[in-house]
């Protein structure tokens, strides 16, 4: 019992005999949801073999953010990462792929291309403008690939909007996207992960 209460503080009471109550259960249900990201990834170009490869490295903690279990089937997801260039031709393949991702569903944009288009915007005629012209993107990570360290930023950006988020007597209720841009001087020693709220 004193397990949960320290580490959950404001979503359970002690009440008298040992046992808990739990506040609220909105609070409770998205706590989980940002612990246990089930992400699918929609690499197109570079930046997915450049970032989403380092990210998943074995110097790289992925698992502490609840996010270690890659899904190759959208119906099995919650969050899908989108790294690279969006073509026209690929845009509604990955329509189709964000529809039938489970609910509730989260789009993280990395990499310039995914975000406005990158370099290959000028003069091309067949290259979206960033994926938020295709799916609703709940966070930006930007870089030309951007670091782990970054990528891991945009990870926590997202866990702290989805416990701030949806709630069972809101579904679909989402706030404004977040650009989860690290500060300078900012390091993977630098964060902490927070479990209490």
């Amino acid at each position: 019992m004193g397990i949960v209460t320290d580490k959950l503080p404001l979503y359970v009471e002690s009440m008298p005999g040992g046992q808990l109550l739990i506040s609220s259960l909105d609070k409770m249900i998205n706590w989980s949801r940002a612990n246990s990201l089930w992400p699918l990834s929609f690499g197109t170009k570079c930046c997915a073999i450049e970032m989403l490869m380092a990210t998943g490295a074995a110097h790289q903690d992925l698992a502490r953010f609840g996010a270690e279990v890659a899904r190759a089937t959208p119906r099995q997801a919650d969050l899908m990462v989108i790294a690279g260039l969006i073509t026209k031709k690929m845009a509604p393949r990955m329509r189709t792929i964000y529809e039938q991702m489970a609910e509730p569903r989260y789009v993280m944009a990395t990499g310039g291309c995914a975000i406005a288009g990158g370099p290959y915007i000028y003069g091309s005629y067949h290259i979206v403008r960033g994926a938020d012209e295709i799916v609703p993107v709940d966070v930006y990570v930007p870089g030309c690939p951007p670091r782990p360290e970054a990528f891991f930023y945009g990870l926590l950006a997202l866990q702290k909007l989805i416990k701030e988020g949806e709630s069972i007597r809101e579904p679909g209720v989402r706030r404004k996207p977040v650009l989860a841009r690290m500060p300078a001087g900012f390091t993977v020693d630098d964060m902490d992960v927070d479990m209490q709220a």
